[in-house]
């Protein structure tokens, strides 16, 4: 077995933060100032995964388990799951307690990208790769950073690497950073300041459902949010396209007012009303808004909040045509897996 450095093919943090260092999406500058709901769902590692090329028919990790995180989308197994384009997904339960994981991939075509993305219900660690043959780190898309709520993180889905930005980024040939965080998303100035700074080539926003329920609030607070918020992304990438998509549909909150008089549609006309504001006043025209309402029927709403996988589908088929026409005519489908 060929013996490798696991941080060489890991995806799906930020430029220079090492998953292993301390086990969270987010900067510790970040964790040390924001809300304790939101650090807690950055240590769940949705979206990341290792994503390699070669003739490897098997590999062999060394992970350290830690405590379940508090907020993984509550239908994920203990398990990693591997994904090669056109071939059977393959699951590896996780030991407990740590150990070693034996995975059998699905293909050994030396071009096709494999990616093994780790489990989000237990706090886990990769201190070792090995193959049984060389591994190639796979080549790099435009770095894309998506900021949101649970719905981002990938609440509901059947498996890792099934959330909307996940299928987005595997249909343009992105790397995602996913910056959804479940219980959580307030359009923290803070968190804008993380994108901000992570040299992205493009971002996505997409929150607000919370801030009908669990984070109340007011279709004017929402409103003077989102510009706030928008001000700060565009504080350190003045050029990088923005993509922000409403909230989706959530039938028991659509005509229903919070404890402050704001119905979701109040919160969500006030939010698209704002965006479509910061760009005539800024004649910022690198910024699109995604109505979401219309983008996934009620009846792909598994719990009548959250999408299952056909509903991620239809968020990720309704947003990956805008999030291409920002990065412009370089951005293509992938093929085969290929990038």
């Amino acid at each position: 077995m060929i013996r490798v450095q696991p941080e060489r093919f890991l995806r799906g943090t930020l430029p220079d933060l090492s998953w292993s260092d301390g086990g969270s999406r987010l900067p510790l500058s970040a964790c040390q100032k924001l809300t304790a709901d939101t650090v807690r769902a950055a240590r769940v590692p949705a979206g990341l995964h290792l994503a390699f090329t070669g003739a490897a028919s098997t590999i062999t990790l060394t992970v350290r388990t830690g405590a379940r995180t508090t907020v993984p989308a509550p239908t994920l197994a203990e398990a990693f799951v591997v994904r090669v384009p056109g071939r059977p997904t393959v699951t590896a339960p996780l030991p407990s307690g740590g150990g070693t994981v034996r995975v059998e991939l699905p293909d050994r075509n030396p071009a096709r990208i494999v990616r093994v993305f780790l489990p989000e219900a237990v706090e886990t660690t990769i201190d070792g790769l090995a193959a049984d043959a060389p591994l190639n780190p796979a080549p790099r898309g435009p770095l894309w950073v998506v900021y949101g709520d649970s719905i981002t993180q990938g609440w509901s889905v059947a498996q890792p690497g099934l959330a909307w930005p996940s299928l987005v980024a595997d249909e343009l040939g992105l790397d995602l950073v996913n910056l959804g965080f479940a219980g959580a998303a307030r359009g923290e100035v803070l968190a804008a300041d993380v994108l901000a700074a992570s040299g992205a080539a493009a971002v996505a926003v997409a929150w607000g459902t919370n801030a009908w329920s669990s984070l109340p609030t007011s279709a004017p607070q929402i409103a003077e949010t989102t510009r706030l918020f928008l001000t700060a992304v565009r504080q350190g990438l003045p050029e990088a396209p923005v993509t922000v998509v409403s909230p989706i549909v959530r039938p028991d909150a659509e005509d229903t007012p919070n404890r402050f008089g704001a119905r979701l549609t109040d919160l969500r006309e006030a939010l698209e009303n704002a965006v479509r504001a910061f760009t005539a006043d800024t004649r910022d025209d690198r910024i699109t808004l995604v109505p979401g309402l219309g983008l996934v029927p009620a009846g792909q709403l598994v719990d009548g909040i959250h999408p299952g996988d056909e509903g991620h589908r239809a968020l990720a088929d309704g947003v990956t045509a805008h999030v291409a026409a920002g990065l412009g005519p370089s951005t293509r489908r992938t093929e085969a897996g290929v990038r």
